[in-house]
């Protein structure tokens, strides 16, 4: 098993680590199915990539947006298909775009959570690689988000 710091950056099996809750699986019956895969033309890849790699081109008509994580000071994106789930897993920020004329993008954001998805943001306009304008929000709404759950996870042990 790898452990994981609080930087979500694996450490060895000596120093005290936490498990990443973005690592853990939902039990259930789609426990064995992936819920998001990257999508290349026609072929399907399952490694996430950097959001910058991504956000060069218009979204794919066959998407309806990318799952966004902050991974060693990176964002990396997963898209999520239309094909797929239309749940967003919780704690986990997926952003569409759309041109809105000569070299800008409306940007949108949706945070998942447990009962609903809620719209984090919008950032209207913005030009060329606009990775670096949305990354401050989500790595402080994942953190946040994580820091939130770890809470109630607490205090659910303590009141038990």
């Amino acid at each position: 098993m790898t452990r994981y710091d609080r930087h979500d950056r694996p450490c060895p099996d000596r120093s005290p680590a936490i498990q990443s809750s973005s690592r853990r699986r939902p039990r259930g019956d789609g426990a064995d199915r992936p819920v998001l895969t990257l999508v290349r033309g026609s072929e399907a890849d399952r490694a996430p990539v950097e959001l910058s790699t991504l956000t060069r081109t218009p979204m794919p008509a066959d998407v309806r947006g990318a799952i966004v994580a902050p991974v060693h000071g990176r964002l990396m994106a997963t898209w999520m298909p239309l094909s797929g789930p239309s749940r967003i897993p919780q704690g986990r920020v997926l952003l569409s775009w759309t041109p809105s004329g000569e070299d800008r993008t409306d940007v949108t954001a949706h945070l998942g959570l447990a009962g609903a998805q809620v719209l984090l943001a919008v950032w209207p306009g913005v030009r060329g690689d606009w990775s670096g304008v949305v990354r401050p929000t989500v790595v402080e709404v994942t953190e946040l988000h994580a820091a939130l759950r770890l809470a109630t996870v607490v205090l659910d042990r303590l009141t038990d």
